[in-house]
C-alpha cells in the first residue's frame, strides 16, 4: 500500500496543471485522503465521524440552522463502516460518489460555520470560514502524521491570500476531489493487490496497464489545456486577483 505522503503528493501533482487557483489544490489533497478511510485503522477517525455528524445534525435541526454538512458527515461515515478496504471507496463509482458527497459536504459546512458565528456574535469573514470548513473535513479525512502541516499552510495561504468562498466554483471544487482520489486509485494499481476498478459492474482485478491508461488521459487534459490556454500555469495569474 501507498504511504500517505505519497498520496499526497501524487494528488497534488496531478492537480497542479489542471488548477485555475493554488486554493484548490487543498480540495486535491483531501481527495487523495478520503479512500483510504475505508482501512481498519481508520476506524476512530469513521466512528468520531458519525457522532460528530449526529450531534452536529440535532443541534442544527432544534436552532434552525443548515445541517446538510452533519448529515452528510453521517453519511460518509456509514459509507466507510461498511466498506471493505479497497473495496466500493477505491472503485470509480466510489470515488465519484464520494468527491460529489464531499463537495456538497463542504458546501454545507459553510453556512453551519456562519451560523455559529452569527449565533456567537461574531462576523467571521470569508477566509475564516472557509479554514474553518477545510479545518474541519481535513480532521476527519488528512493522516493526523500531516494534518498540523495541512492546516498550518492552509492557514498561512487564506491569511496572505484571502478568499471569497461566493467566488468558489463549486463544479470544479468536485473536480479537484475527484483528481485527488483518482491519483489515489492510480497508484494502488502500481500495488500487486490491484484494485477492482469497475466494482459492482466487473470483479476484474486491473493492475498497472489501467493505471497508464489513466494516466494517459491526464496527459490529454493537460495537453488540451495547453492549446486552450497556452500554458499549463498561465491560470495561476489569478492568485492576485481571486478575492
Amino acid at each position: 500500500m501507498s504511504s500517505y505522503k505519497n498520496h499526497a503528493i501524487f494528488g497534488i501533482l496531478l492537480a497542479l496543471p489542471l488548477i485555475p487557483d493554488p486554493l484548490y489544490l487543498f480540495f486535491a489533497l483531501l481527495g487523495a485522503s478520503i479512500p483510504d478511510l475505508d482501512h481498519e485503522n481508520n476506524t476512530n477517525k469513521v466512528l468520531d465521524m458519525f457522532m460528530v455528524g449526529v450531534v452536529l445534525s440535532v443541534l442544527l435541526f432544534f436552532f434552525n440552522g443548515f445541517h446538510l454538512g452533519g448529515l452528510l458527515l453521517v453519511l460518509v461515515a456509514l459509507i466507510f463502516y461498511v466498506s471493505k478496504h479497497r473495496s466500493f471507496t477505491h472503485t470509480l463509482v466510489g470515488i465519484l460518489m464520494l468527491s460529489s458527497i464531499f463537495t456538497l459536504m463542504i458546501m454545507g459546512f459553510i453556512p453551519t460555520v456562519t451560523y455559529f458565528g452569527v449565533f456567537m456574535g461574531l462576523s467571521l469573514p470569508s477566509n475564516m470560514v472557509l479554514f474553518i470548513a477545510l479545518a474541519i473535513v481535513g480532521y476527519f479525512v488528512v493522516s493526523r502524521k500531516i494534518l498540523l502541516m495541512y492546516l498550518l499552510v492552509l492557514g498561512l495561504y487564506l491569511i496572505i491570500f484571502p478568499k471569497n468562498y461566493l467566488m468558489l466554483n463549486w463544479t470544479f471544487v468536485g473536480v479537484m476531489f475527484m483528481t485527488g482520489a483518482l491519483s489515489h486509485l492510480i497508484l494502488d494499481l502500481w500495488t500487486p493487490q490491484g484494485l477492482k476498478l469497475f466494482l459492482p459492474v466487473s470483479e476484474k482485478t486491473y493492475h498497472k496497464k489501467i493505471a497508464l491508461l489513466l494516466l494517459s488521459l491526464w496527459i490529454v487534459c493537460c495537453i488540451y489545456l495547453v492549446l486552450v490556454n497556452g500554458s499549463l500555469f498561465s491560470n495561476l495569474i489569478h492568485i492576485f486577483t481571486y478575492t
